[in-house]
């Protein structure tokens, strides 16, 4: 079957390695010593100066988070909350996934947690501070009486050059900064990229 994550998830291993197709902006490499952990693994990307600014690119993140989509198809959920908001500090998406469509789909993909009834919900809580270009988000999913948590996530936005330094821990608090991370971490990085440009585009247009 498809190894399948949602949202940030990951969770393997390579050595380092750039990702990233012919249509990314801005690769990721898998595997890099932490600048601000020690001794620390973490996913770093290119520097992206000539696309975004640090804060430009942590306020699409944000955006991005609130955004929900499923990782096969794109598609919105059948329900999305935003709740327990608190501005400037956090926020948690509540996403409804059509329960059938999601059992169907484990026999192909890697789904975590969906129940053998009832809808799938997956729940991220959001942690973020502007000031350090820092967010953490917890993801969990199962069913709406119950939920497993999946892992923990951390990004950073670098500045002099502009990065972003990213890596997560699973639900026995294993760090992961590895290469099928980052191929999954690509994707995001892409489409948080696609929306800056169109938002510039469409600045530029008006």
């Amino acid at each position: 079957r498809i190894k399948l994550k949602l949202y940030f998830p990951a969770l393997y291993r390579v050595p380092v390695e750039a990702m990233g197709g012919g249509n990314s902006k801005v690769t990721l490499n898998a595997n890099v010593e932490s600048s601000t952990e020690p001794g620390q693994k973490c996913i770093t990307s290119a520097a992206f100066d000539e696309f975004a600014s640090p804060e430009e690119f942590f306020d699409a993140l944000i955006a991005w988070y609130k955004d929900v989509k499923s990782p096969i198809d794109g598609s919105a959920p059948k329900g999305l909350q935003i709740i327990n908001a608190v501005p400037d500090k956090e926020f948690t998406t509540v996403a409804t996934w059509d329960g059938d469509a999601c059992r169907k789909a484990s026999y192909i993909y890697t789904i975590p947690n969906v129940p053998k009834s009832g809808d799938y919900i997956t729940k991220v809580r959001v942690v973020y501070d502007r000031a350090s270009l820092t967010a953490t988000d917890i993801n969990s999913a199962g069913s709406a009486e119950e939920q497993t948590h999946l892992l923990t996530a951390t990004g950073r936005v670098l500045k002099n050059p502009a990065r972003f330094e990213w890596f997560s821990k699973d639900a026995e608090g294993v760090r992961h900064a590895d290469d099928a991370a980052a191929k999954e971490m690509q994707q995001c990085v892409d489409d948080i990229f696609t929306r800056l440009e169109k938002s510039k585009s469409s600045v530029g247009g008006a």
